[in-house]
């Protein structure tokens, strides 16, 4: 036994039998607000969330196991922050699991005390000391290696990266969707998605909220996080970090935190960040210094005005601030980039997954003109992020509240 006493030795069914919304509070105080004392707390609507119905709570059943809380814990043995995650690895010979979670867990600033340790605790109660292997705080991910005492379920083979898709999905076309074990999973608007969190003290019970994909554009400030989809759910601070699971219990995506909806850094990152990290050692951070928008929902931009007719019947990504470098070889605001290296590009996250292998390189881009609508070449480096443009993430600073 690791940490926890016999007592928390116990057989307890995975899911806590609450009423839905399984532990969402009415309202959410907003730490370090200096507004009236009446516009501290915000309402949690309860018409974001859909019911968790029978079929879903069949899907959670099955990846329950292996959501897993997270915390780090100061000297006196006290909790700081508090966080989800989820087992991705398991080796029986070592009795060694890998666990995905929020870099939030291990961030250190001036308004908390330092931890002196991370604590992973599993659905039954049981806890365990864990071992930073990787932390990232662009892309604010944590993977954790736990030295477990038992078999623990993993979400290895479930984790899948995502193909987007802007126009709902066609039942007439559900035969050609993708296999059951393919590595990419078809998401289309309306499609059911289910955060799923833990609590990491007693009851240790799981947080389950249910919701649909949205293509809106999750944030116009260019300093978050760009590739995050959109979930129509609400959860707590507790479930970031949590895996984001669509109708088929597949993992799509990780939990983060917004007032108005739940956005979720999508596998496709994960998991090619997690390959290059094991690979080289090193972050997988690619940058061409290009800040731009999905064509489908650049018309929430606040640094440019998108005319209806421009590019009309394309897709791809529009560039709303172009650096200094890219403008000075043609590329300019309202250009619509659609292919990269001879490869399509309708979405940042598709331009993201030839970026990865491109680090370093220069890369050619088939650019729309939006002055005349000709075709140009443009090529730009491939860039590492700079510490200094790395995304900022504000839950790193509020505690238990919204961003």
């Amino acid at each position: 036994m690791l940490g926890e006493p016999p007592a928390k030795r116990r057989d307890i069914d995975p899911i806590a039998p609450t009423n839905h919304p399984w532990n969402l509070p009415a309202t959410l105080e907003l730490p370090h607000c200096s507004c009236k004392p009446e516009e501290r707390y915000v309402a949690i609507p309860r018409e974001a969330n859909l019911p968790i119905d029978t079929e879903a709570k069949r899907v959670v059943a099955r990846v329950s196991t292996a959501v897993v809380a997270v915390a780090s814990i100061d000297a006196d043995g006290d909790q700081l922050r508090k966080a989800s995650g989820f087992v991705v690895e398991f080796d029986e010979a070592s009795m060694i699991g890998t666990v995905f979670s929020s870099a939030t867990i291990a961030k250190r600033d001036c308004f908390f005390p330092n931890f002196e340790k991370i604590k992973v605790y599993l659905f039954d109660g049981a806890s365990y000391d864990a071992t930073i292997i990787a932390c990232d705080y662009h892309w604010n991910l944590l993977v954790l290696s736990v030295s477990f005492d038992k078999v623990v379920k993993t979400m290895s083979m479930k984790l899948v990266e995502l193909s987007e898709n802007r126009n709902s999905r066609n039942p007439r076309l559900e035969r050609c969707s993708l296999l059951p074990h393919s590595a990419c999973e078809n998401l289309y608007p309306g499609d059911t998605i289910i955060g799923l969190g833990r609590w990491a003290e007693e009851p240790f019970g799981l947080q389950a909220n249910c919701g649909v994909y949205s293509t809106e554009r999750w944030t116009a400030f260019h300093r978050l996080c760009q590739e995050m989809q959109k979930a129509t759910f609400l959860n707590t601070y507790n479930a970031i970090g949590g895996p984001a699971i669509n109708r088929n219990g597949r993992v799509i995506g990780m939990l983060f935190q917004s007032r108005t909806c739940t956005p979720f850094l999508p596998s496709n990152i994960i998991l090619r960040w997690w390959e290059h990290f094991k690979n080289t050692g090193k972050y997988c951070r690619p940058t061409i210094r290009v800040f731009g928008v999905n064509l489908h929902n650049a018309q929430s931009s606040p640094w440019v005005k998108v005319p209806t007719t421009l590019h009309e019947g394309l897709e791809g990504l529009l560039v709303e601030l172009p650096p200094r470098a890219a403008l000075s070889v043609g590329l300019q605001q309202k250009d619509l980039i659609i292919q990269c290296n001879g490869r399509r590009v309708a979405t940042s996250l598709q331009l993201f997954g030839i970026l990865v292998g491109n680090i370093g390189k220069m890369v050619e881009l088939t650019v729309i003109k939006a002055e005349d609508g000709t075709a140009h070449s443009i090529n730009l480096p491939v860039e590492e992020t700079e510490e200094e443009k790395f995304y900022s993430w504000p839950i790193s600073s509020y505690h238990g509240g919204f961003f």
